[in-house]
């Protein structure tokens, strides 16, 4: 139901416990279970907090206050699983792509500006992804505005700045992309350059790339099922960076810890 096991959720409350968000002894409408709960279902399954609020039992303005208050305090708590299993991931070739994230059609002049996609028709956030060769997710990048090209949300996001020294060029493990890629340094197919069509090794290059390139649908299929960044994001776009943060923790903690 939330995408973790039974032994993840329980082993992220205790966690949170440990870095004192629930220290204050005080009358809550939800113990820090269900608060856990509530969020991980927020996240998973996109529902409203109207909705929430009628499942749990208490108010729209609780659901929104632990939102507010427990996606941050989630990353907090998984940084330090997963930046170590970020470095040792990176130590092999990994693959990279992005996607859009939608927000719906918001008003011009706004901190949407910028945000529509040509490509894919709707507003939204570039999310730059990095994968492993297994197909799950290494980390992602700061979300870009929909209309910005895949190679510039590299360079902007932060992740360019990660793979300084560690690209095939600078005798490092490198990554694989797409054509959208081509500039930023990452191993991309080769593209014609003429009336002539690509020759034989050139095709045989570009098919191992593309088979290559699978691990990172994967993973984005994985990622998108947190249908908060698959059905629409409905909160404050400025509170979008916070929200991306913590699913990214979650999907890496989902895919490489088993509790037990």
């Amino acid at each position: 139901m939330t995408g973790l096991a039974r032994d993840q959720v329980d082993d992220l409350v205790r966690q949170l416990a440990g870095h004192g968000l629930w220290s204050v002894q005080r009358r809550r409408a939800l113990d820090p279970y269900r608060s856990v709960l509530v969020v991980l279902l927020y996240l998973r399954h996109n529902l409203s907090q109207h909705l929430l609020a009628e499942l749990f039992g208490c108010s729209q303005p609780t659901i929104s206050r632990l939102v507010t208050s427990l996606i941050p305090a989630l990353t907090r708590v998984l940084t330090p699983l997963t930046n170590q299993i970020t470095e040792r991931e990176l130590r092999s070739t990994v693959r990279v792509d992005g996607f859009l994230v939608p927000i719906g059609d918001r008003r011009k002049n706004t901190y949407a500006s910028g945000m529509y996609s040509g490509k894919r028709h709707r507003c939204g956030f570039n999310v730059q992804v990095v994968a492993s060769w297994r197909g799950r997710v290494v980390l992602t990048g700061d979300p870009m505005p929909g209309a910005m090209h895949d190679a510039r949300a590299w360079r902007e996001s932060g992740l360019a700045q990660r793979f300084e020294g560690r690209l095939h060029g600078d005798g490092g493990p490198g990554g694989f992309a797409d054509t959208g890629y081509i500039g930023t340094g990452l191993l991309v197919p080769e593209r014609r350059t003429g009336p002539e069509p690509l020759g034989v090794h050139a095709r045989e290059f570009n098919k191992m790339i593309a088979s290559q390139r699978a691990c990172v649908e994967r993973a984005i299929a994985h990622l998108k099922n947190w249908r908060v960044l698959a059905y629409g994001y409905r909160r404050l776009i400025s509170n979008f960076p916070a929200t991306l943060a913590a699913v990214t923790q979650l999907e890496v903690y989902r895919t490489s810890t088993s509790v037990s």
